[in-house]
C-alpha cells in the first residue's frame, strides 16, 4: 500500500514536472511571438511616418566646401541670369567659371 502510494506520488511529480516544462515552453514561445509583433508593428509605424523624399532639390545656389569649411566651388545664377559653375582656389579667389 505504501509502495503504491510512493509510486503514484512519483508519477504525479513526474507528470507535474512535464506539464511545467510544457507550460514554460509555451510561455517562451508567446513572449517571442509578442516581441516579433512589436518589432514588426514599430517598423511599420516608422515607415509610415517617414517623410517622402522630394522629387527635386531647388535652391538659388549650391556651395561645395572643403574640410575646413572654405568655399571651393559654387553652382549658381550670375547677375545676367545665366547658370554658372565657379571654381575657387584655396585663397577664396574664383579661378575658373563654366557658363
Amino acid at each position: 500500500m505504501l509502495r503504491q502510494r510512493v509510486i503514484k506520488t512519483a508519477r504525479d511529480k513526474k507528470d507535474c514536472m512535464n506539464q511545467q516544462r510544457s507550460l514554460s515552453f509555451i510561455v517562451q514561445l508567446l513572449l517571442l511571438l509578442c516581441g516579433l509583433v512589436c518589432i514588426i508593428t514599430t517598423s511599420l509605424v516608422i515607415m509610415a511616418l517617414r517623410p517622402s523624399l522630394p522629387k527635386a532639390v531647388e535652391a538659388r545656389s549650391f556651395v561645395l566646401r572643403d574640410s575646413l569649411g572654405r568655399v571651393r566651388a559654387e553652382l549658381s545664377v550670375d547677375a545676367a541670369g545665366n547658370a554658372a559653375l565657379f571654381f575657387v582656389d584655396s585663397l577664396g579667389q574664383k579661378k575658373a567659371v563654366l557658363k
